[in-house]
């Protein structure tokens, strides 16, 4: 499991004092590079071509042209999946910018709070947006998986999943690696969508979803795990599962 740099960014505003502020809390919590940053539009429109960053913040006053027209100029050039937050210490602007198409709007000078809102909902937008796996086609890439609270985004092989688990107290999903460590999975994540993930992927209990690969024996009504979780007792299986879950393991 690493940490990655998921997501690259560009920053363009006139105010450097504000163009550093954003790049630190951009990199020390968020897991974001920020490629590039501009002080005008026209270095900015070379800029962001260049660098096709996923996410921009744009100022809504800069010299020569307002942000507002920047971005109806660029947005042509640049991906579809592309973000632009404008960043501004004006709110004016604000309904104007929704016009625009902004994907969210950071007053002047951000904080942690708002910023972290932000975020928070791009990794969600952009999870959501990640096309399903077509059954039967096991990738075996890395899959952003993991965007939890403290703005974690970790990114999971499916060799080292051993289970996911649902935790009734917090009412959320978490899963479970082969190295004992355990991460909270993001709010809207559900069964099917952890399914839909891997046909390595296999429900045995309405609160359990076990990596197949990783079972060692079926005891019972009980999923018995490879080393070093073979002493885990707690992989119960509901009647509701078992033939499902016998079938995909004999087709192993």
């Amino acid at each position: 499991m690493n940490k990655q740099k998921l997501t690259s960014a560009y920053i363009v505003d006139d105010n450097q004092e504000a163009v550093e502020v954003l790049v630190r809390m951009l990199e020390k919590n968020y897991s974001v590079e920020v490629v590039g940053t501009a002080n005008d539009a026209e270095s900015a429109a070379k800029g962001i071509i260049d660098k096709e960053p996923d996410i921009i913040f744009l100022d809504v006053e800069l010299p020569n042209m307002s942000g507002l027209e920047f971005c109806s100029l660029i947005r042509s050039d640049i991906k579809p999946e592309t973000k632009v937050v404008f960043y501004t210490g004006h709110d004016k602007y604000m309904l104007e910018a929704i016009r625009r198409e902004a994907f969210d709007y950071l007053l002047k000078p951000a904080s942690e709070q708002d910023l972290g809102q932000i975020m928070t909902r791009y990794y969600e937008n952009k999870l959501a947006s990640v096309p399903q796996i077509i059954p039967h086609e096991n990738l075996h890439l890395p899959i952003i998986l993991v965007v939890n609270s403290l703005n974690e985004h970790l990114t999971l092989q499916l060799e080292n999943i051993a289970f996911f688990r649902y935790n009734q107290d917090r009412k959320l999903w978490e899963v479970v690696c082969t190295d004992n460590s355990c991460y909270i999975l993001r709010h809207r994540t559900t069964s099917d969508l952890i399914l839909n993930y891997s046909t390595d992927f296999v429900q045995i209990h309405k609160r359990y979803i076990v990596n197949i690969n990783h079972i060692k024996m079926i005891q019972d009504s009980t999923c018995i795990l490879t080393e070093p979780l073979e002493g885990n007792r707690e992989l119960k299986i509901s009647k509701n599962y078992r033939a499902s879950l016998m079938a995909a393991f004999y087709s192993l």
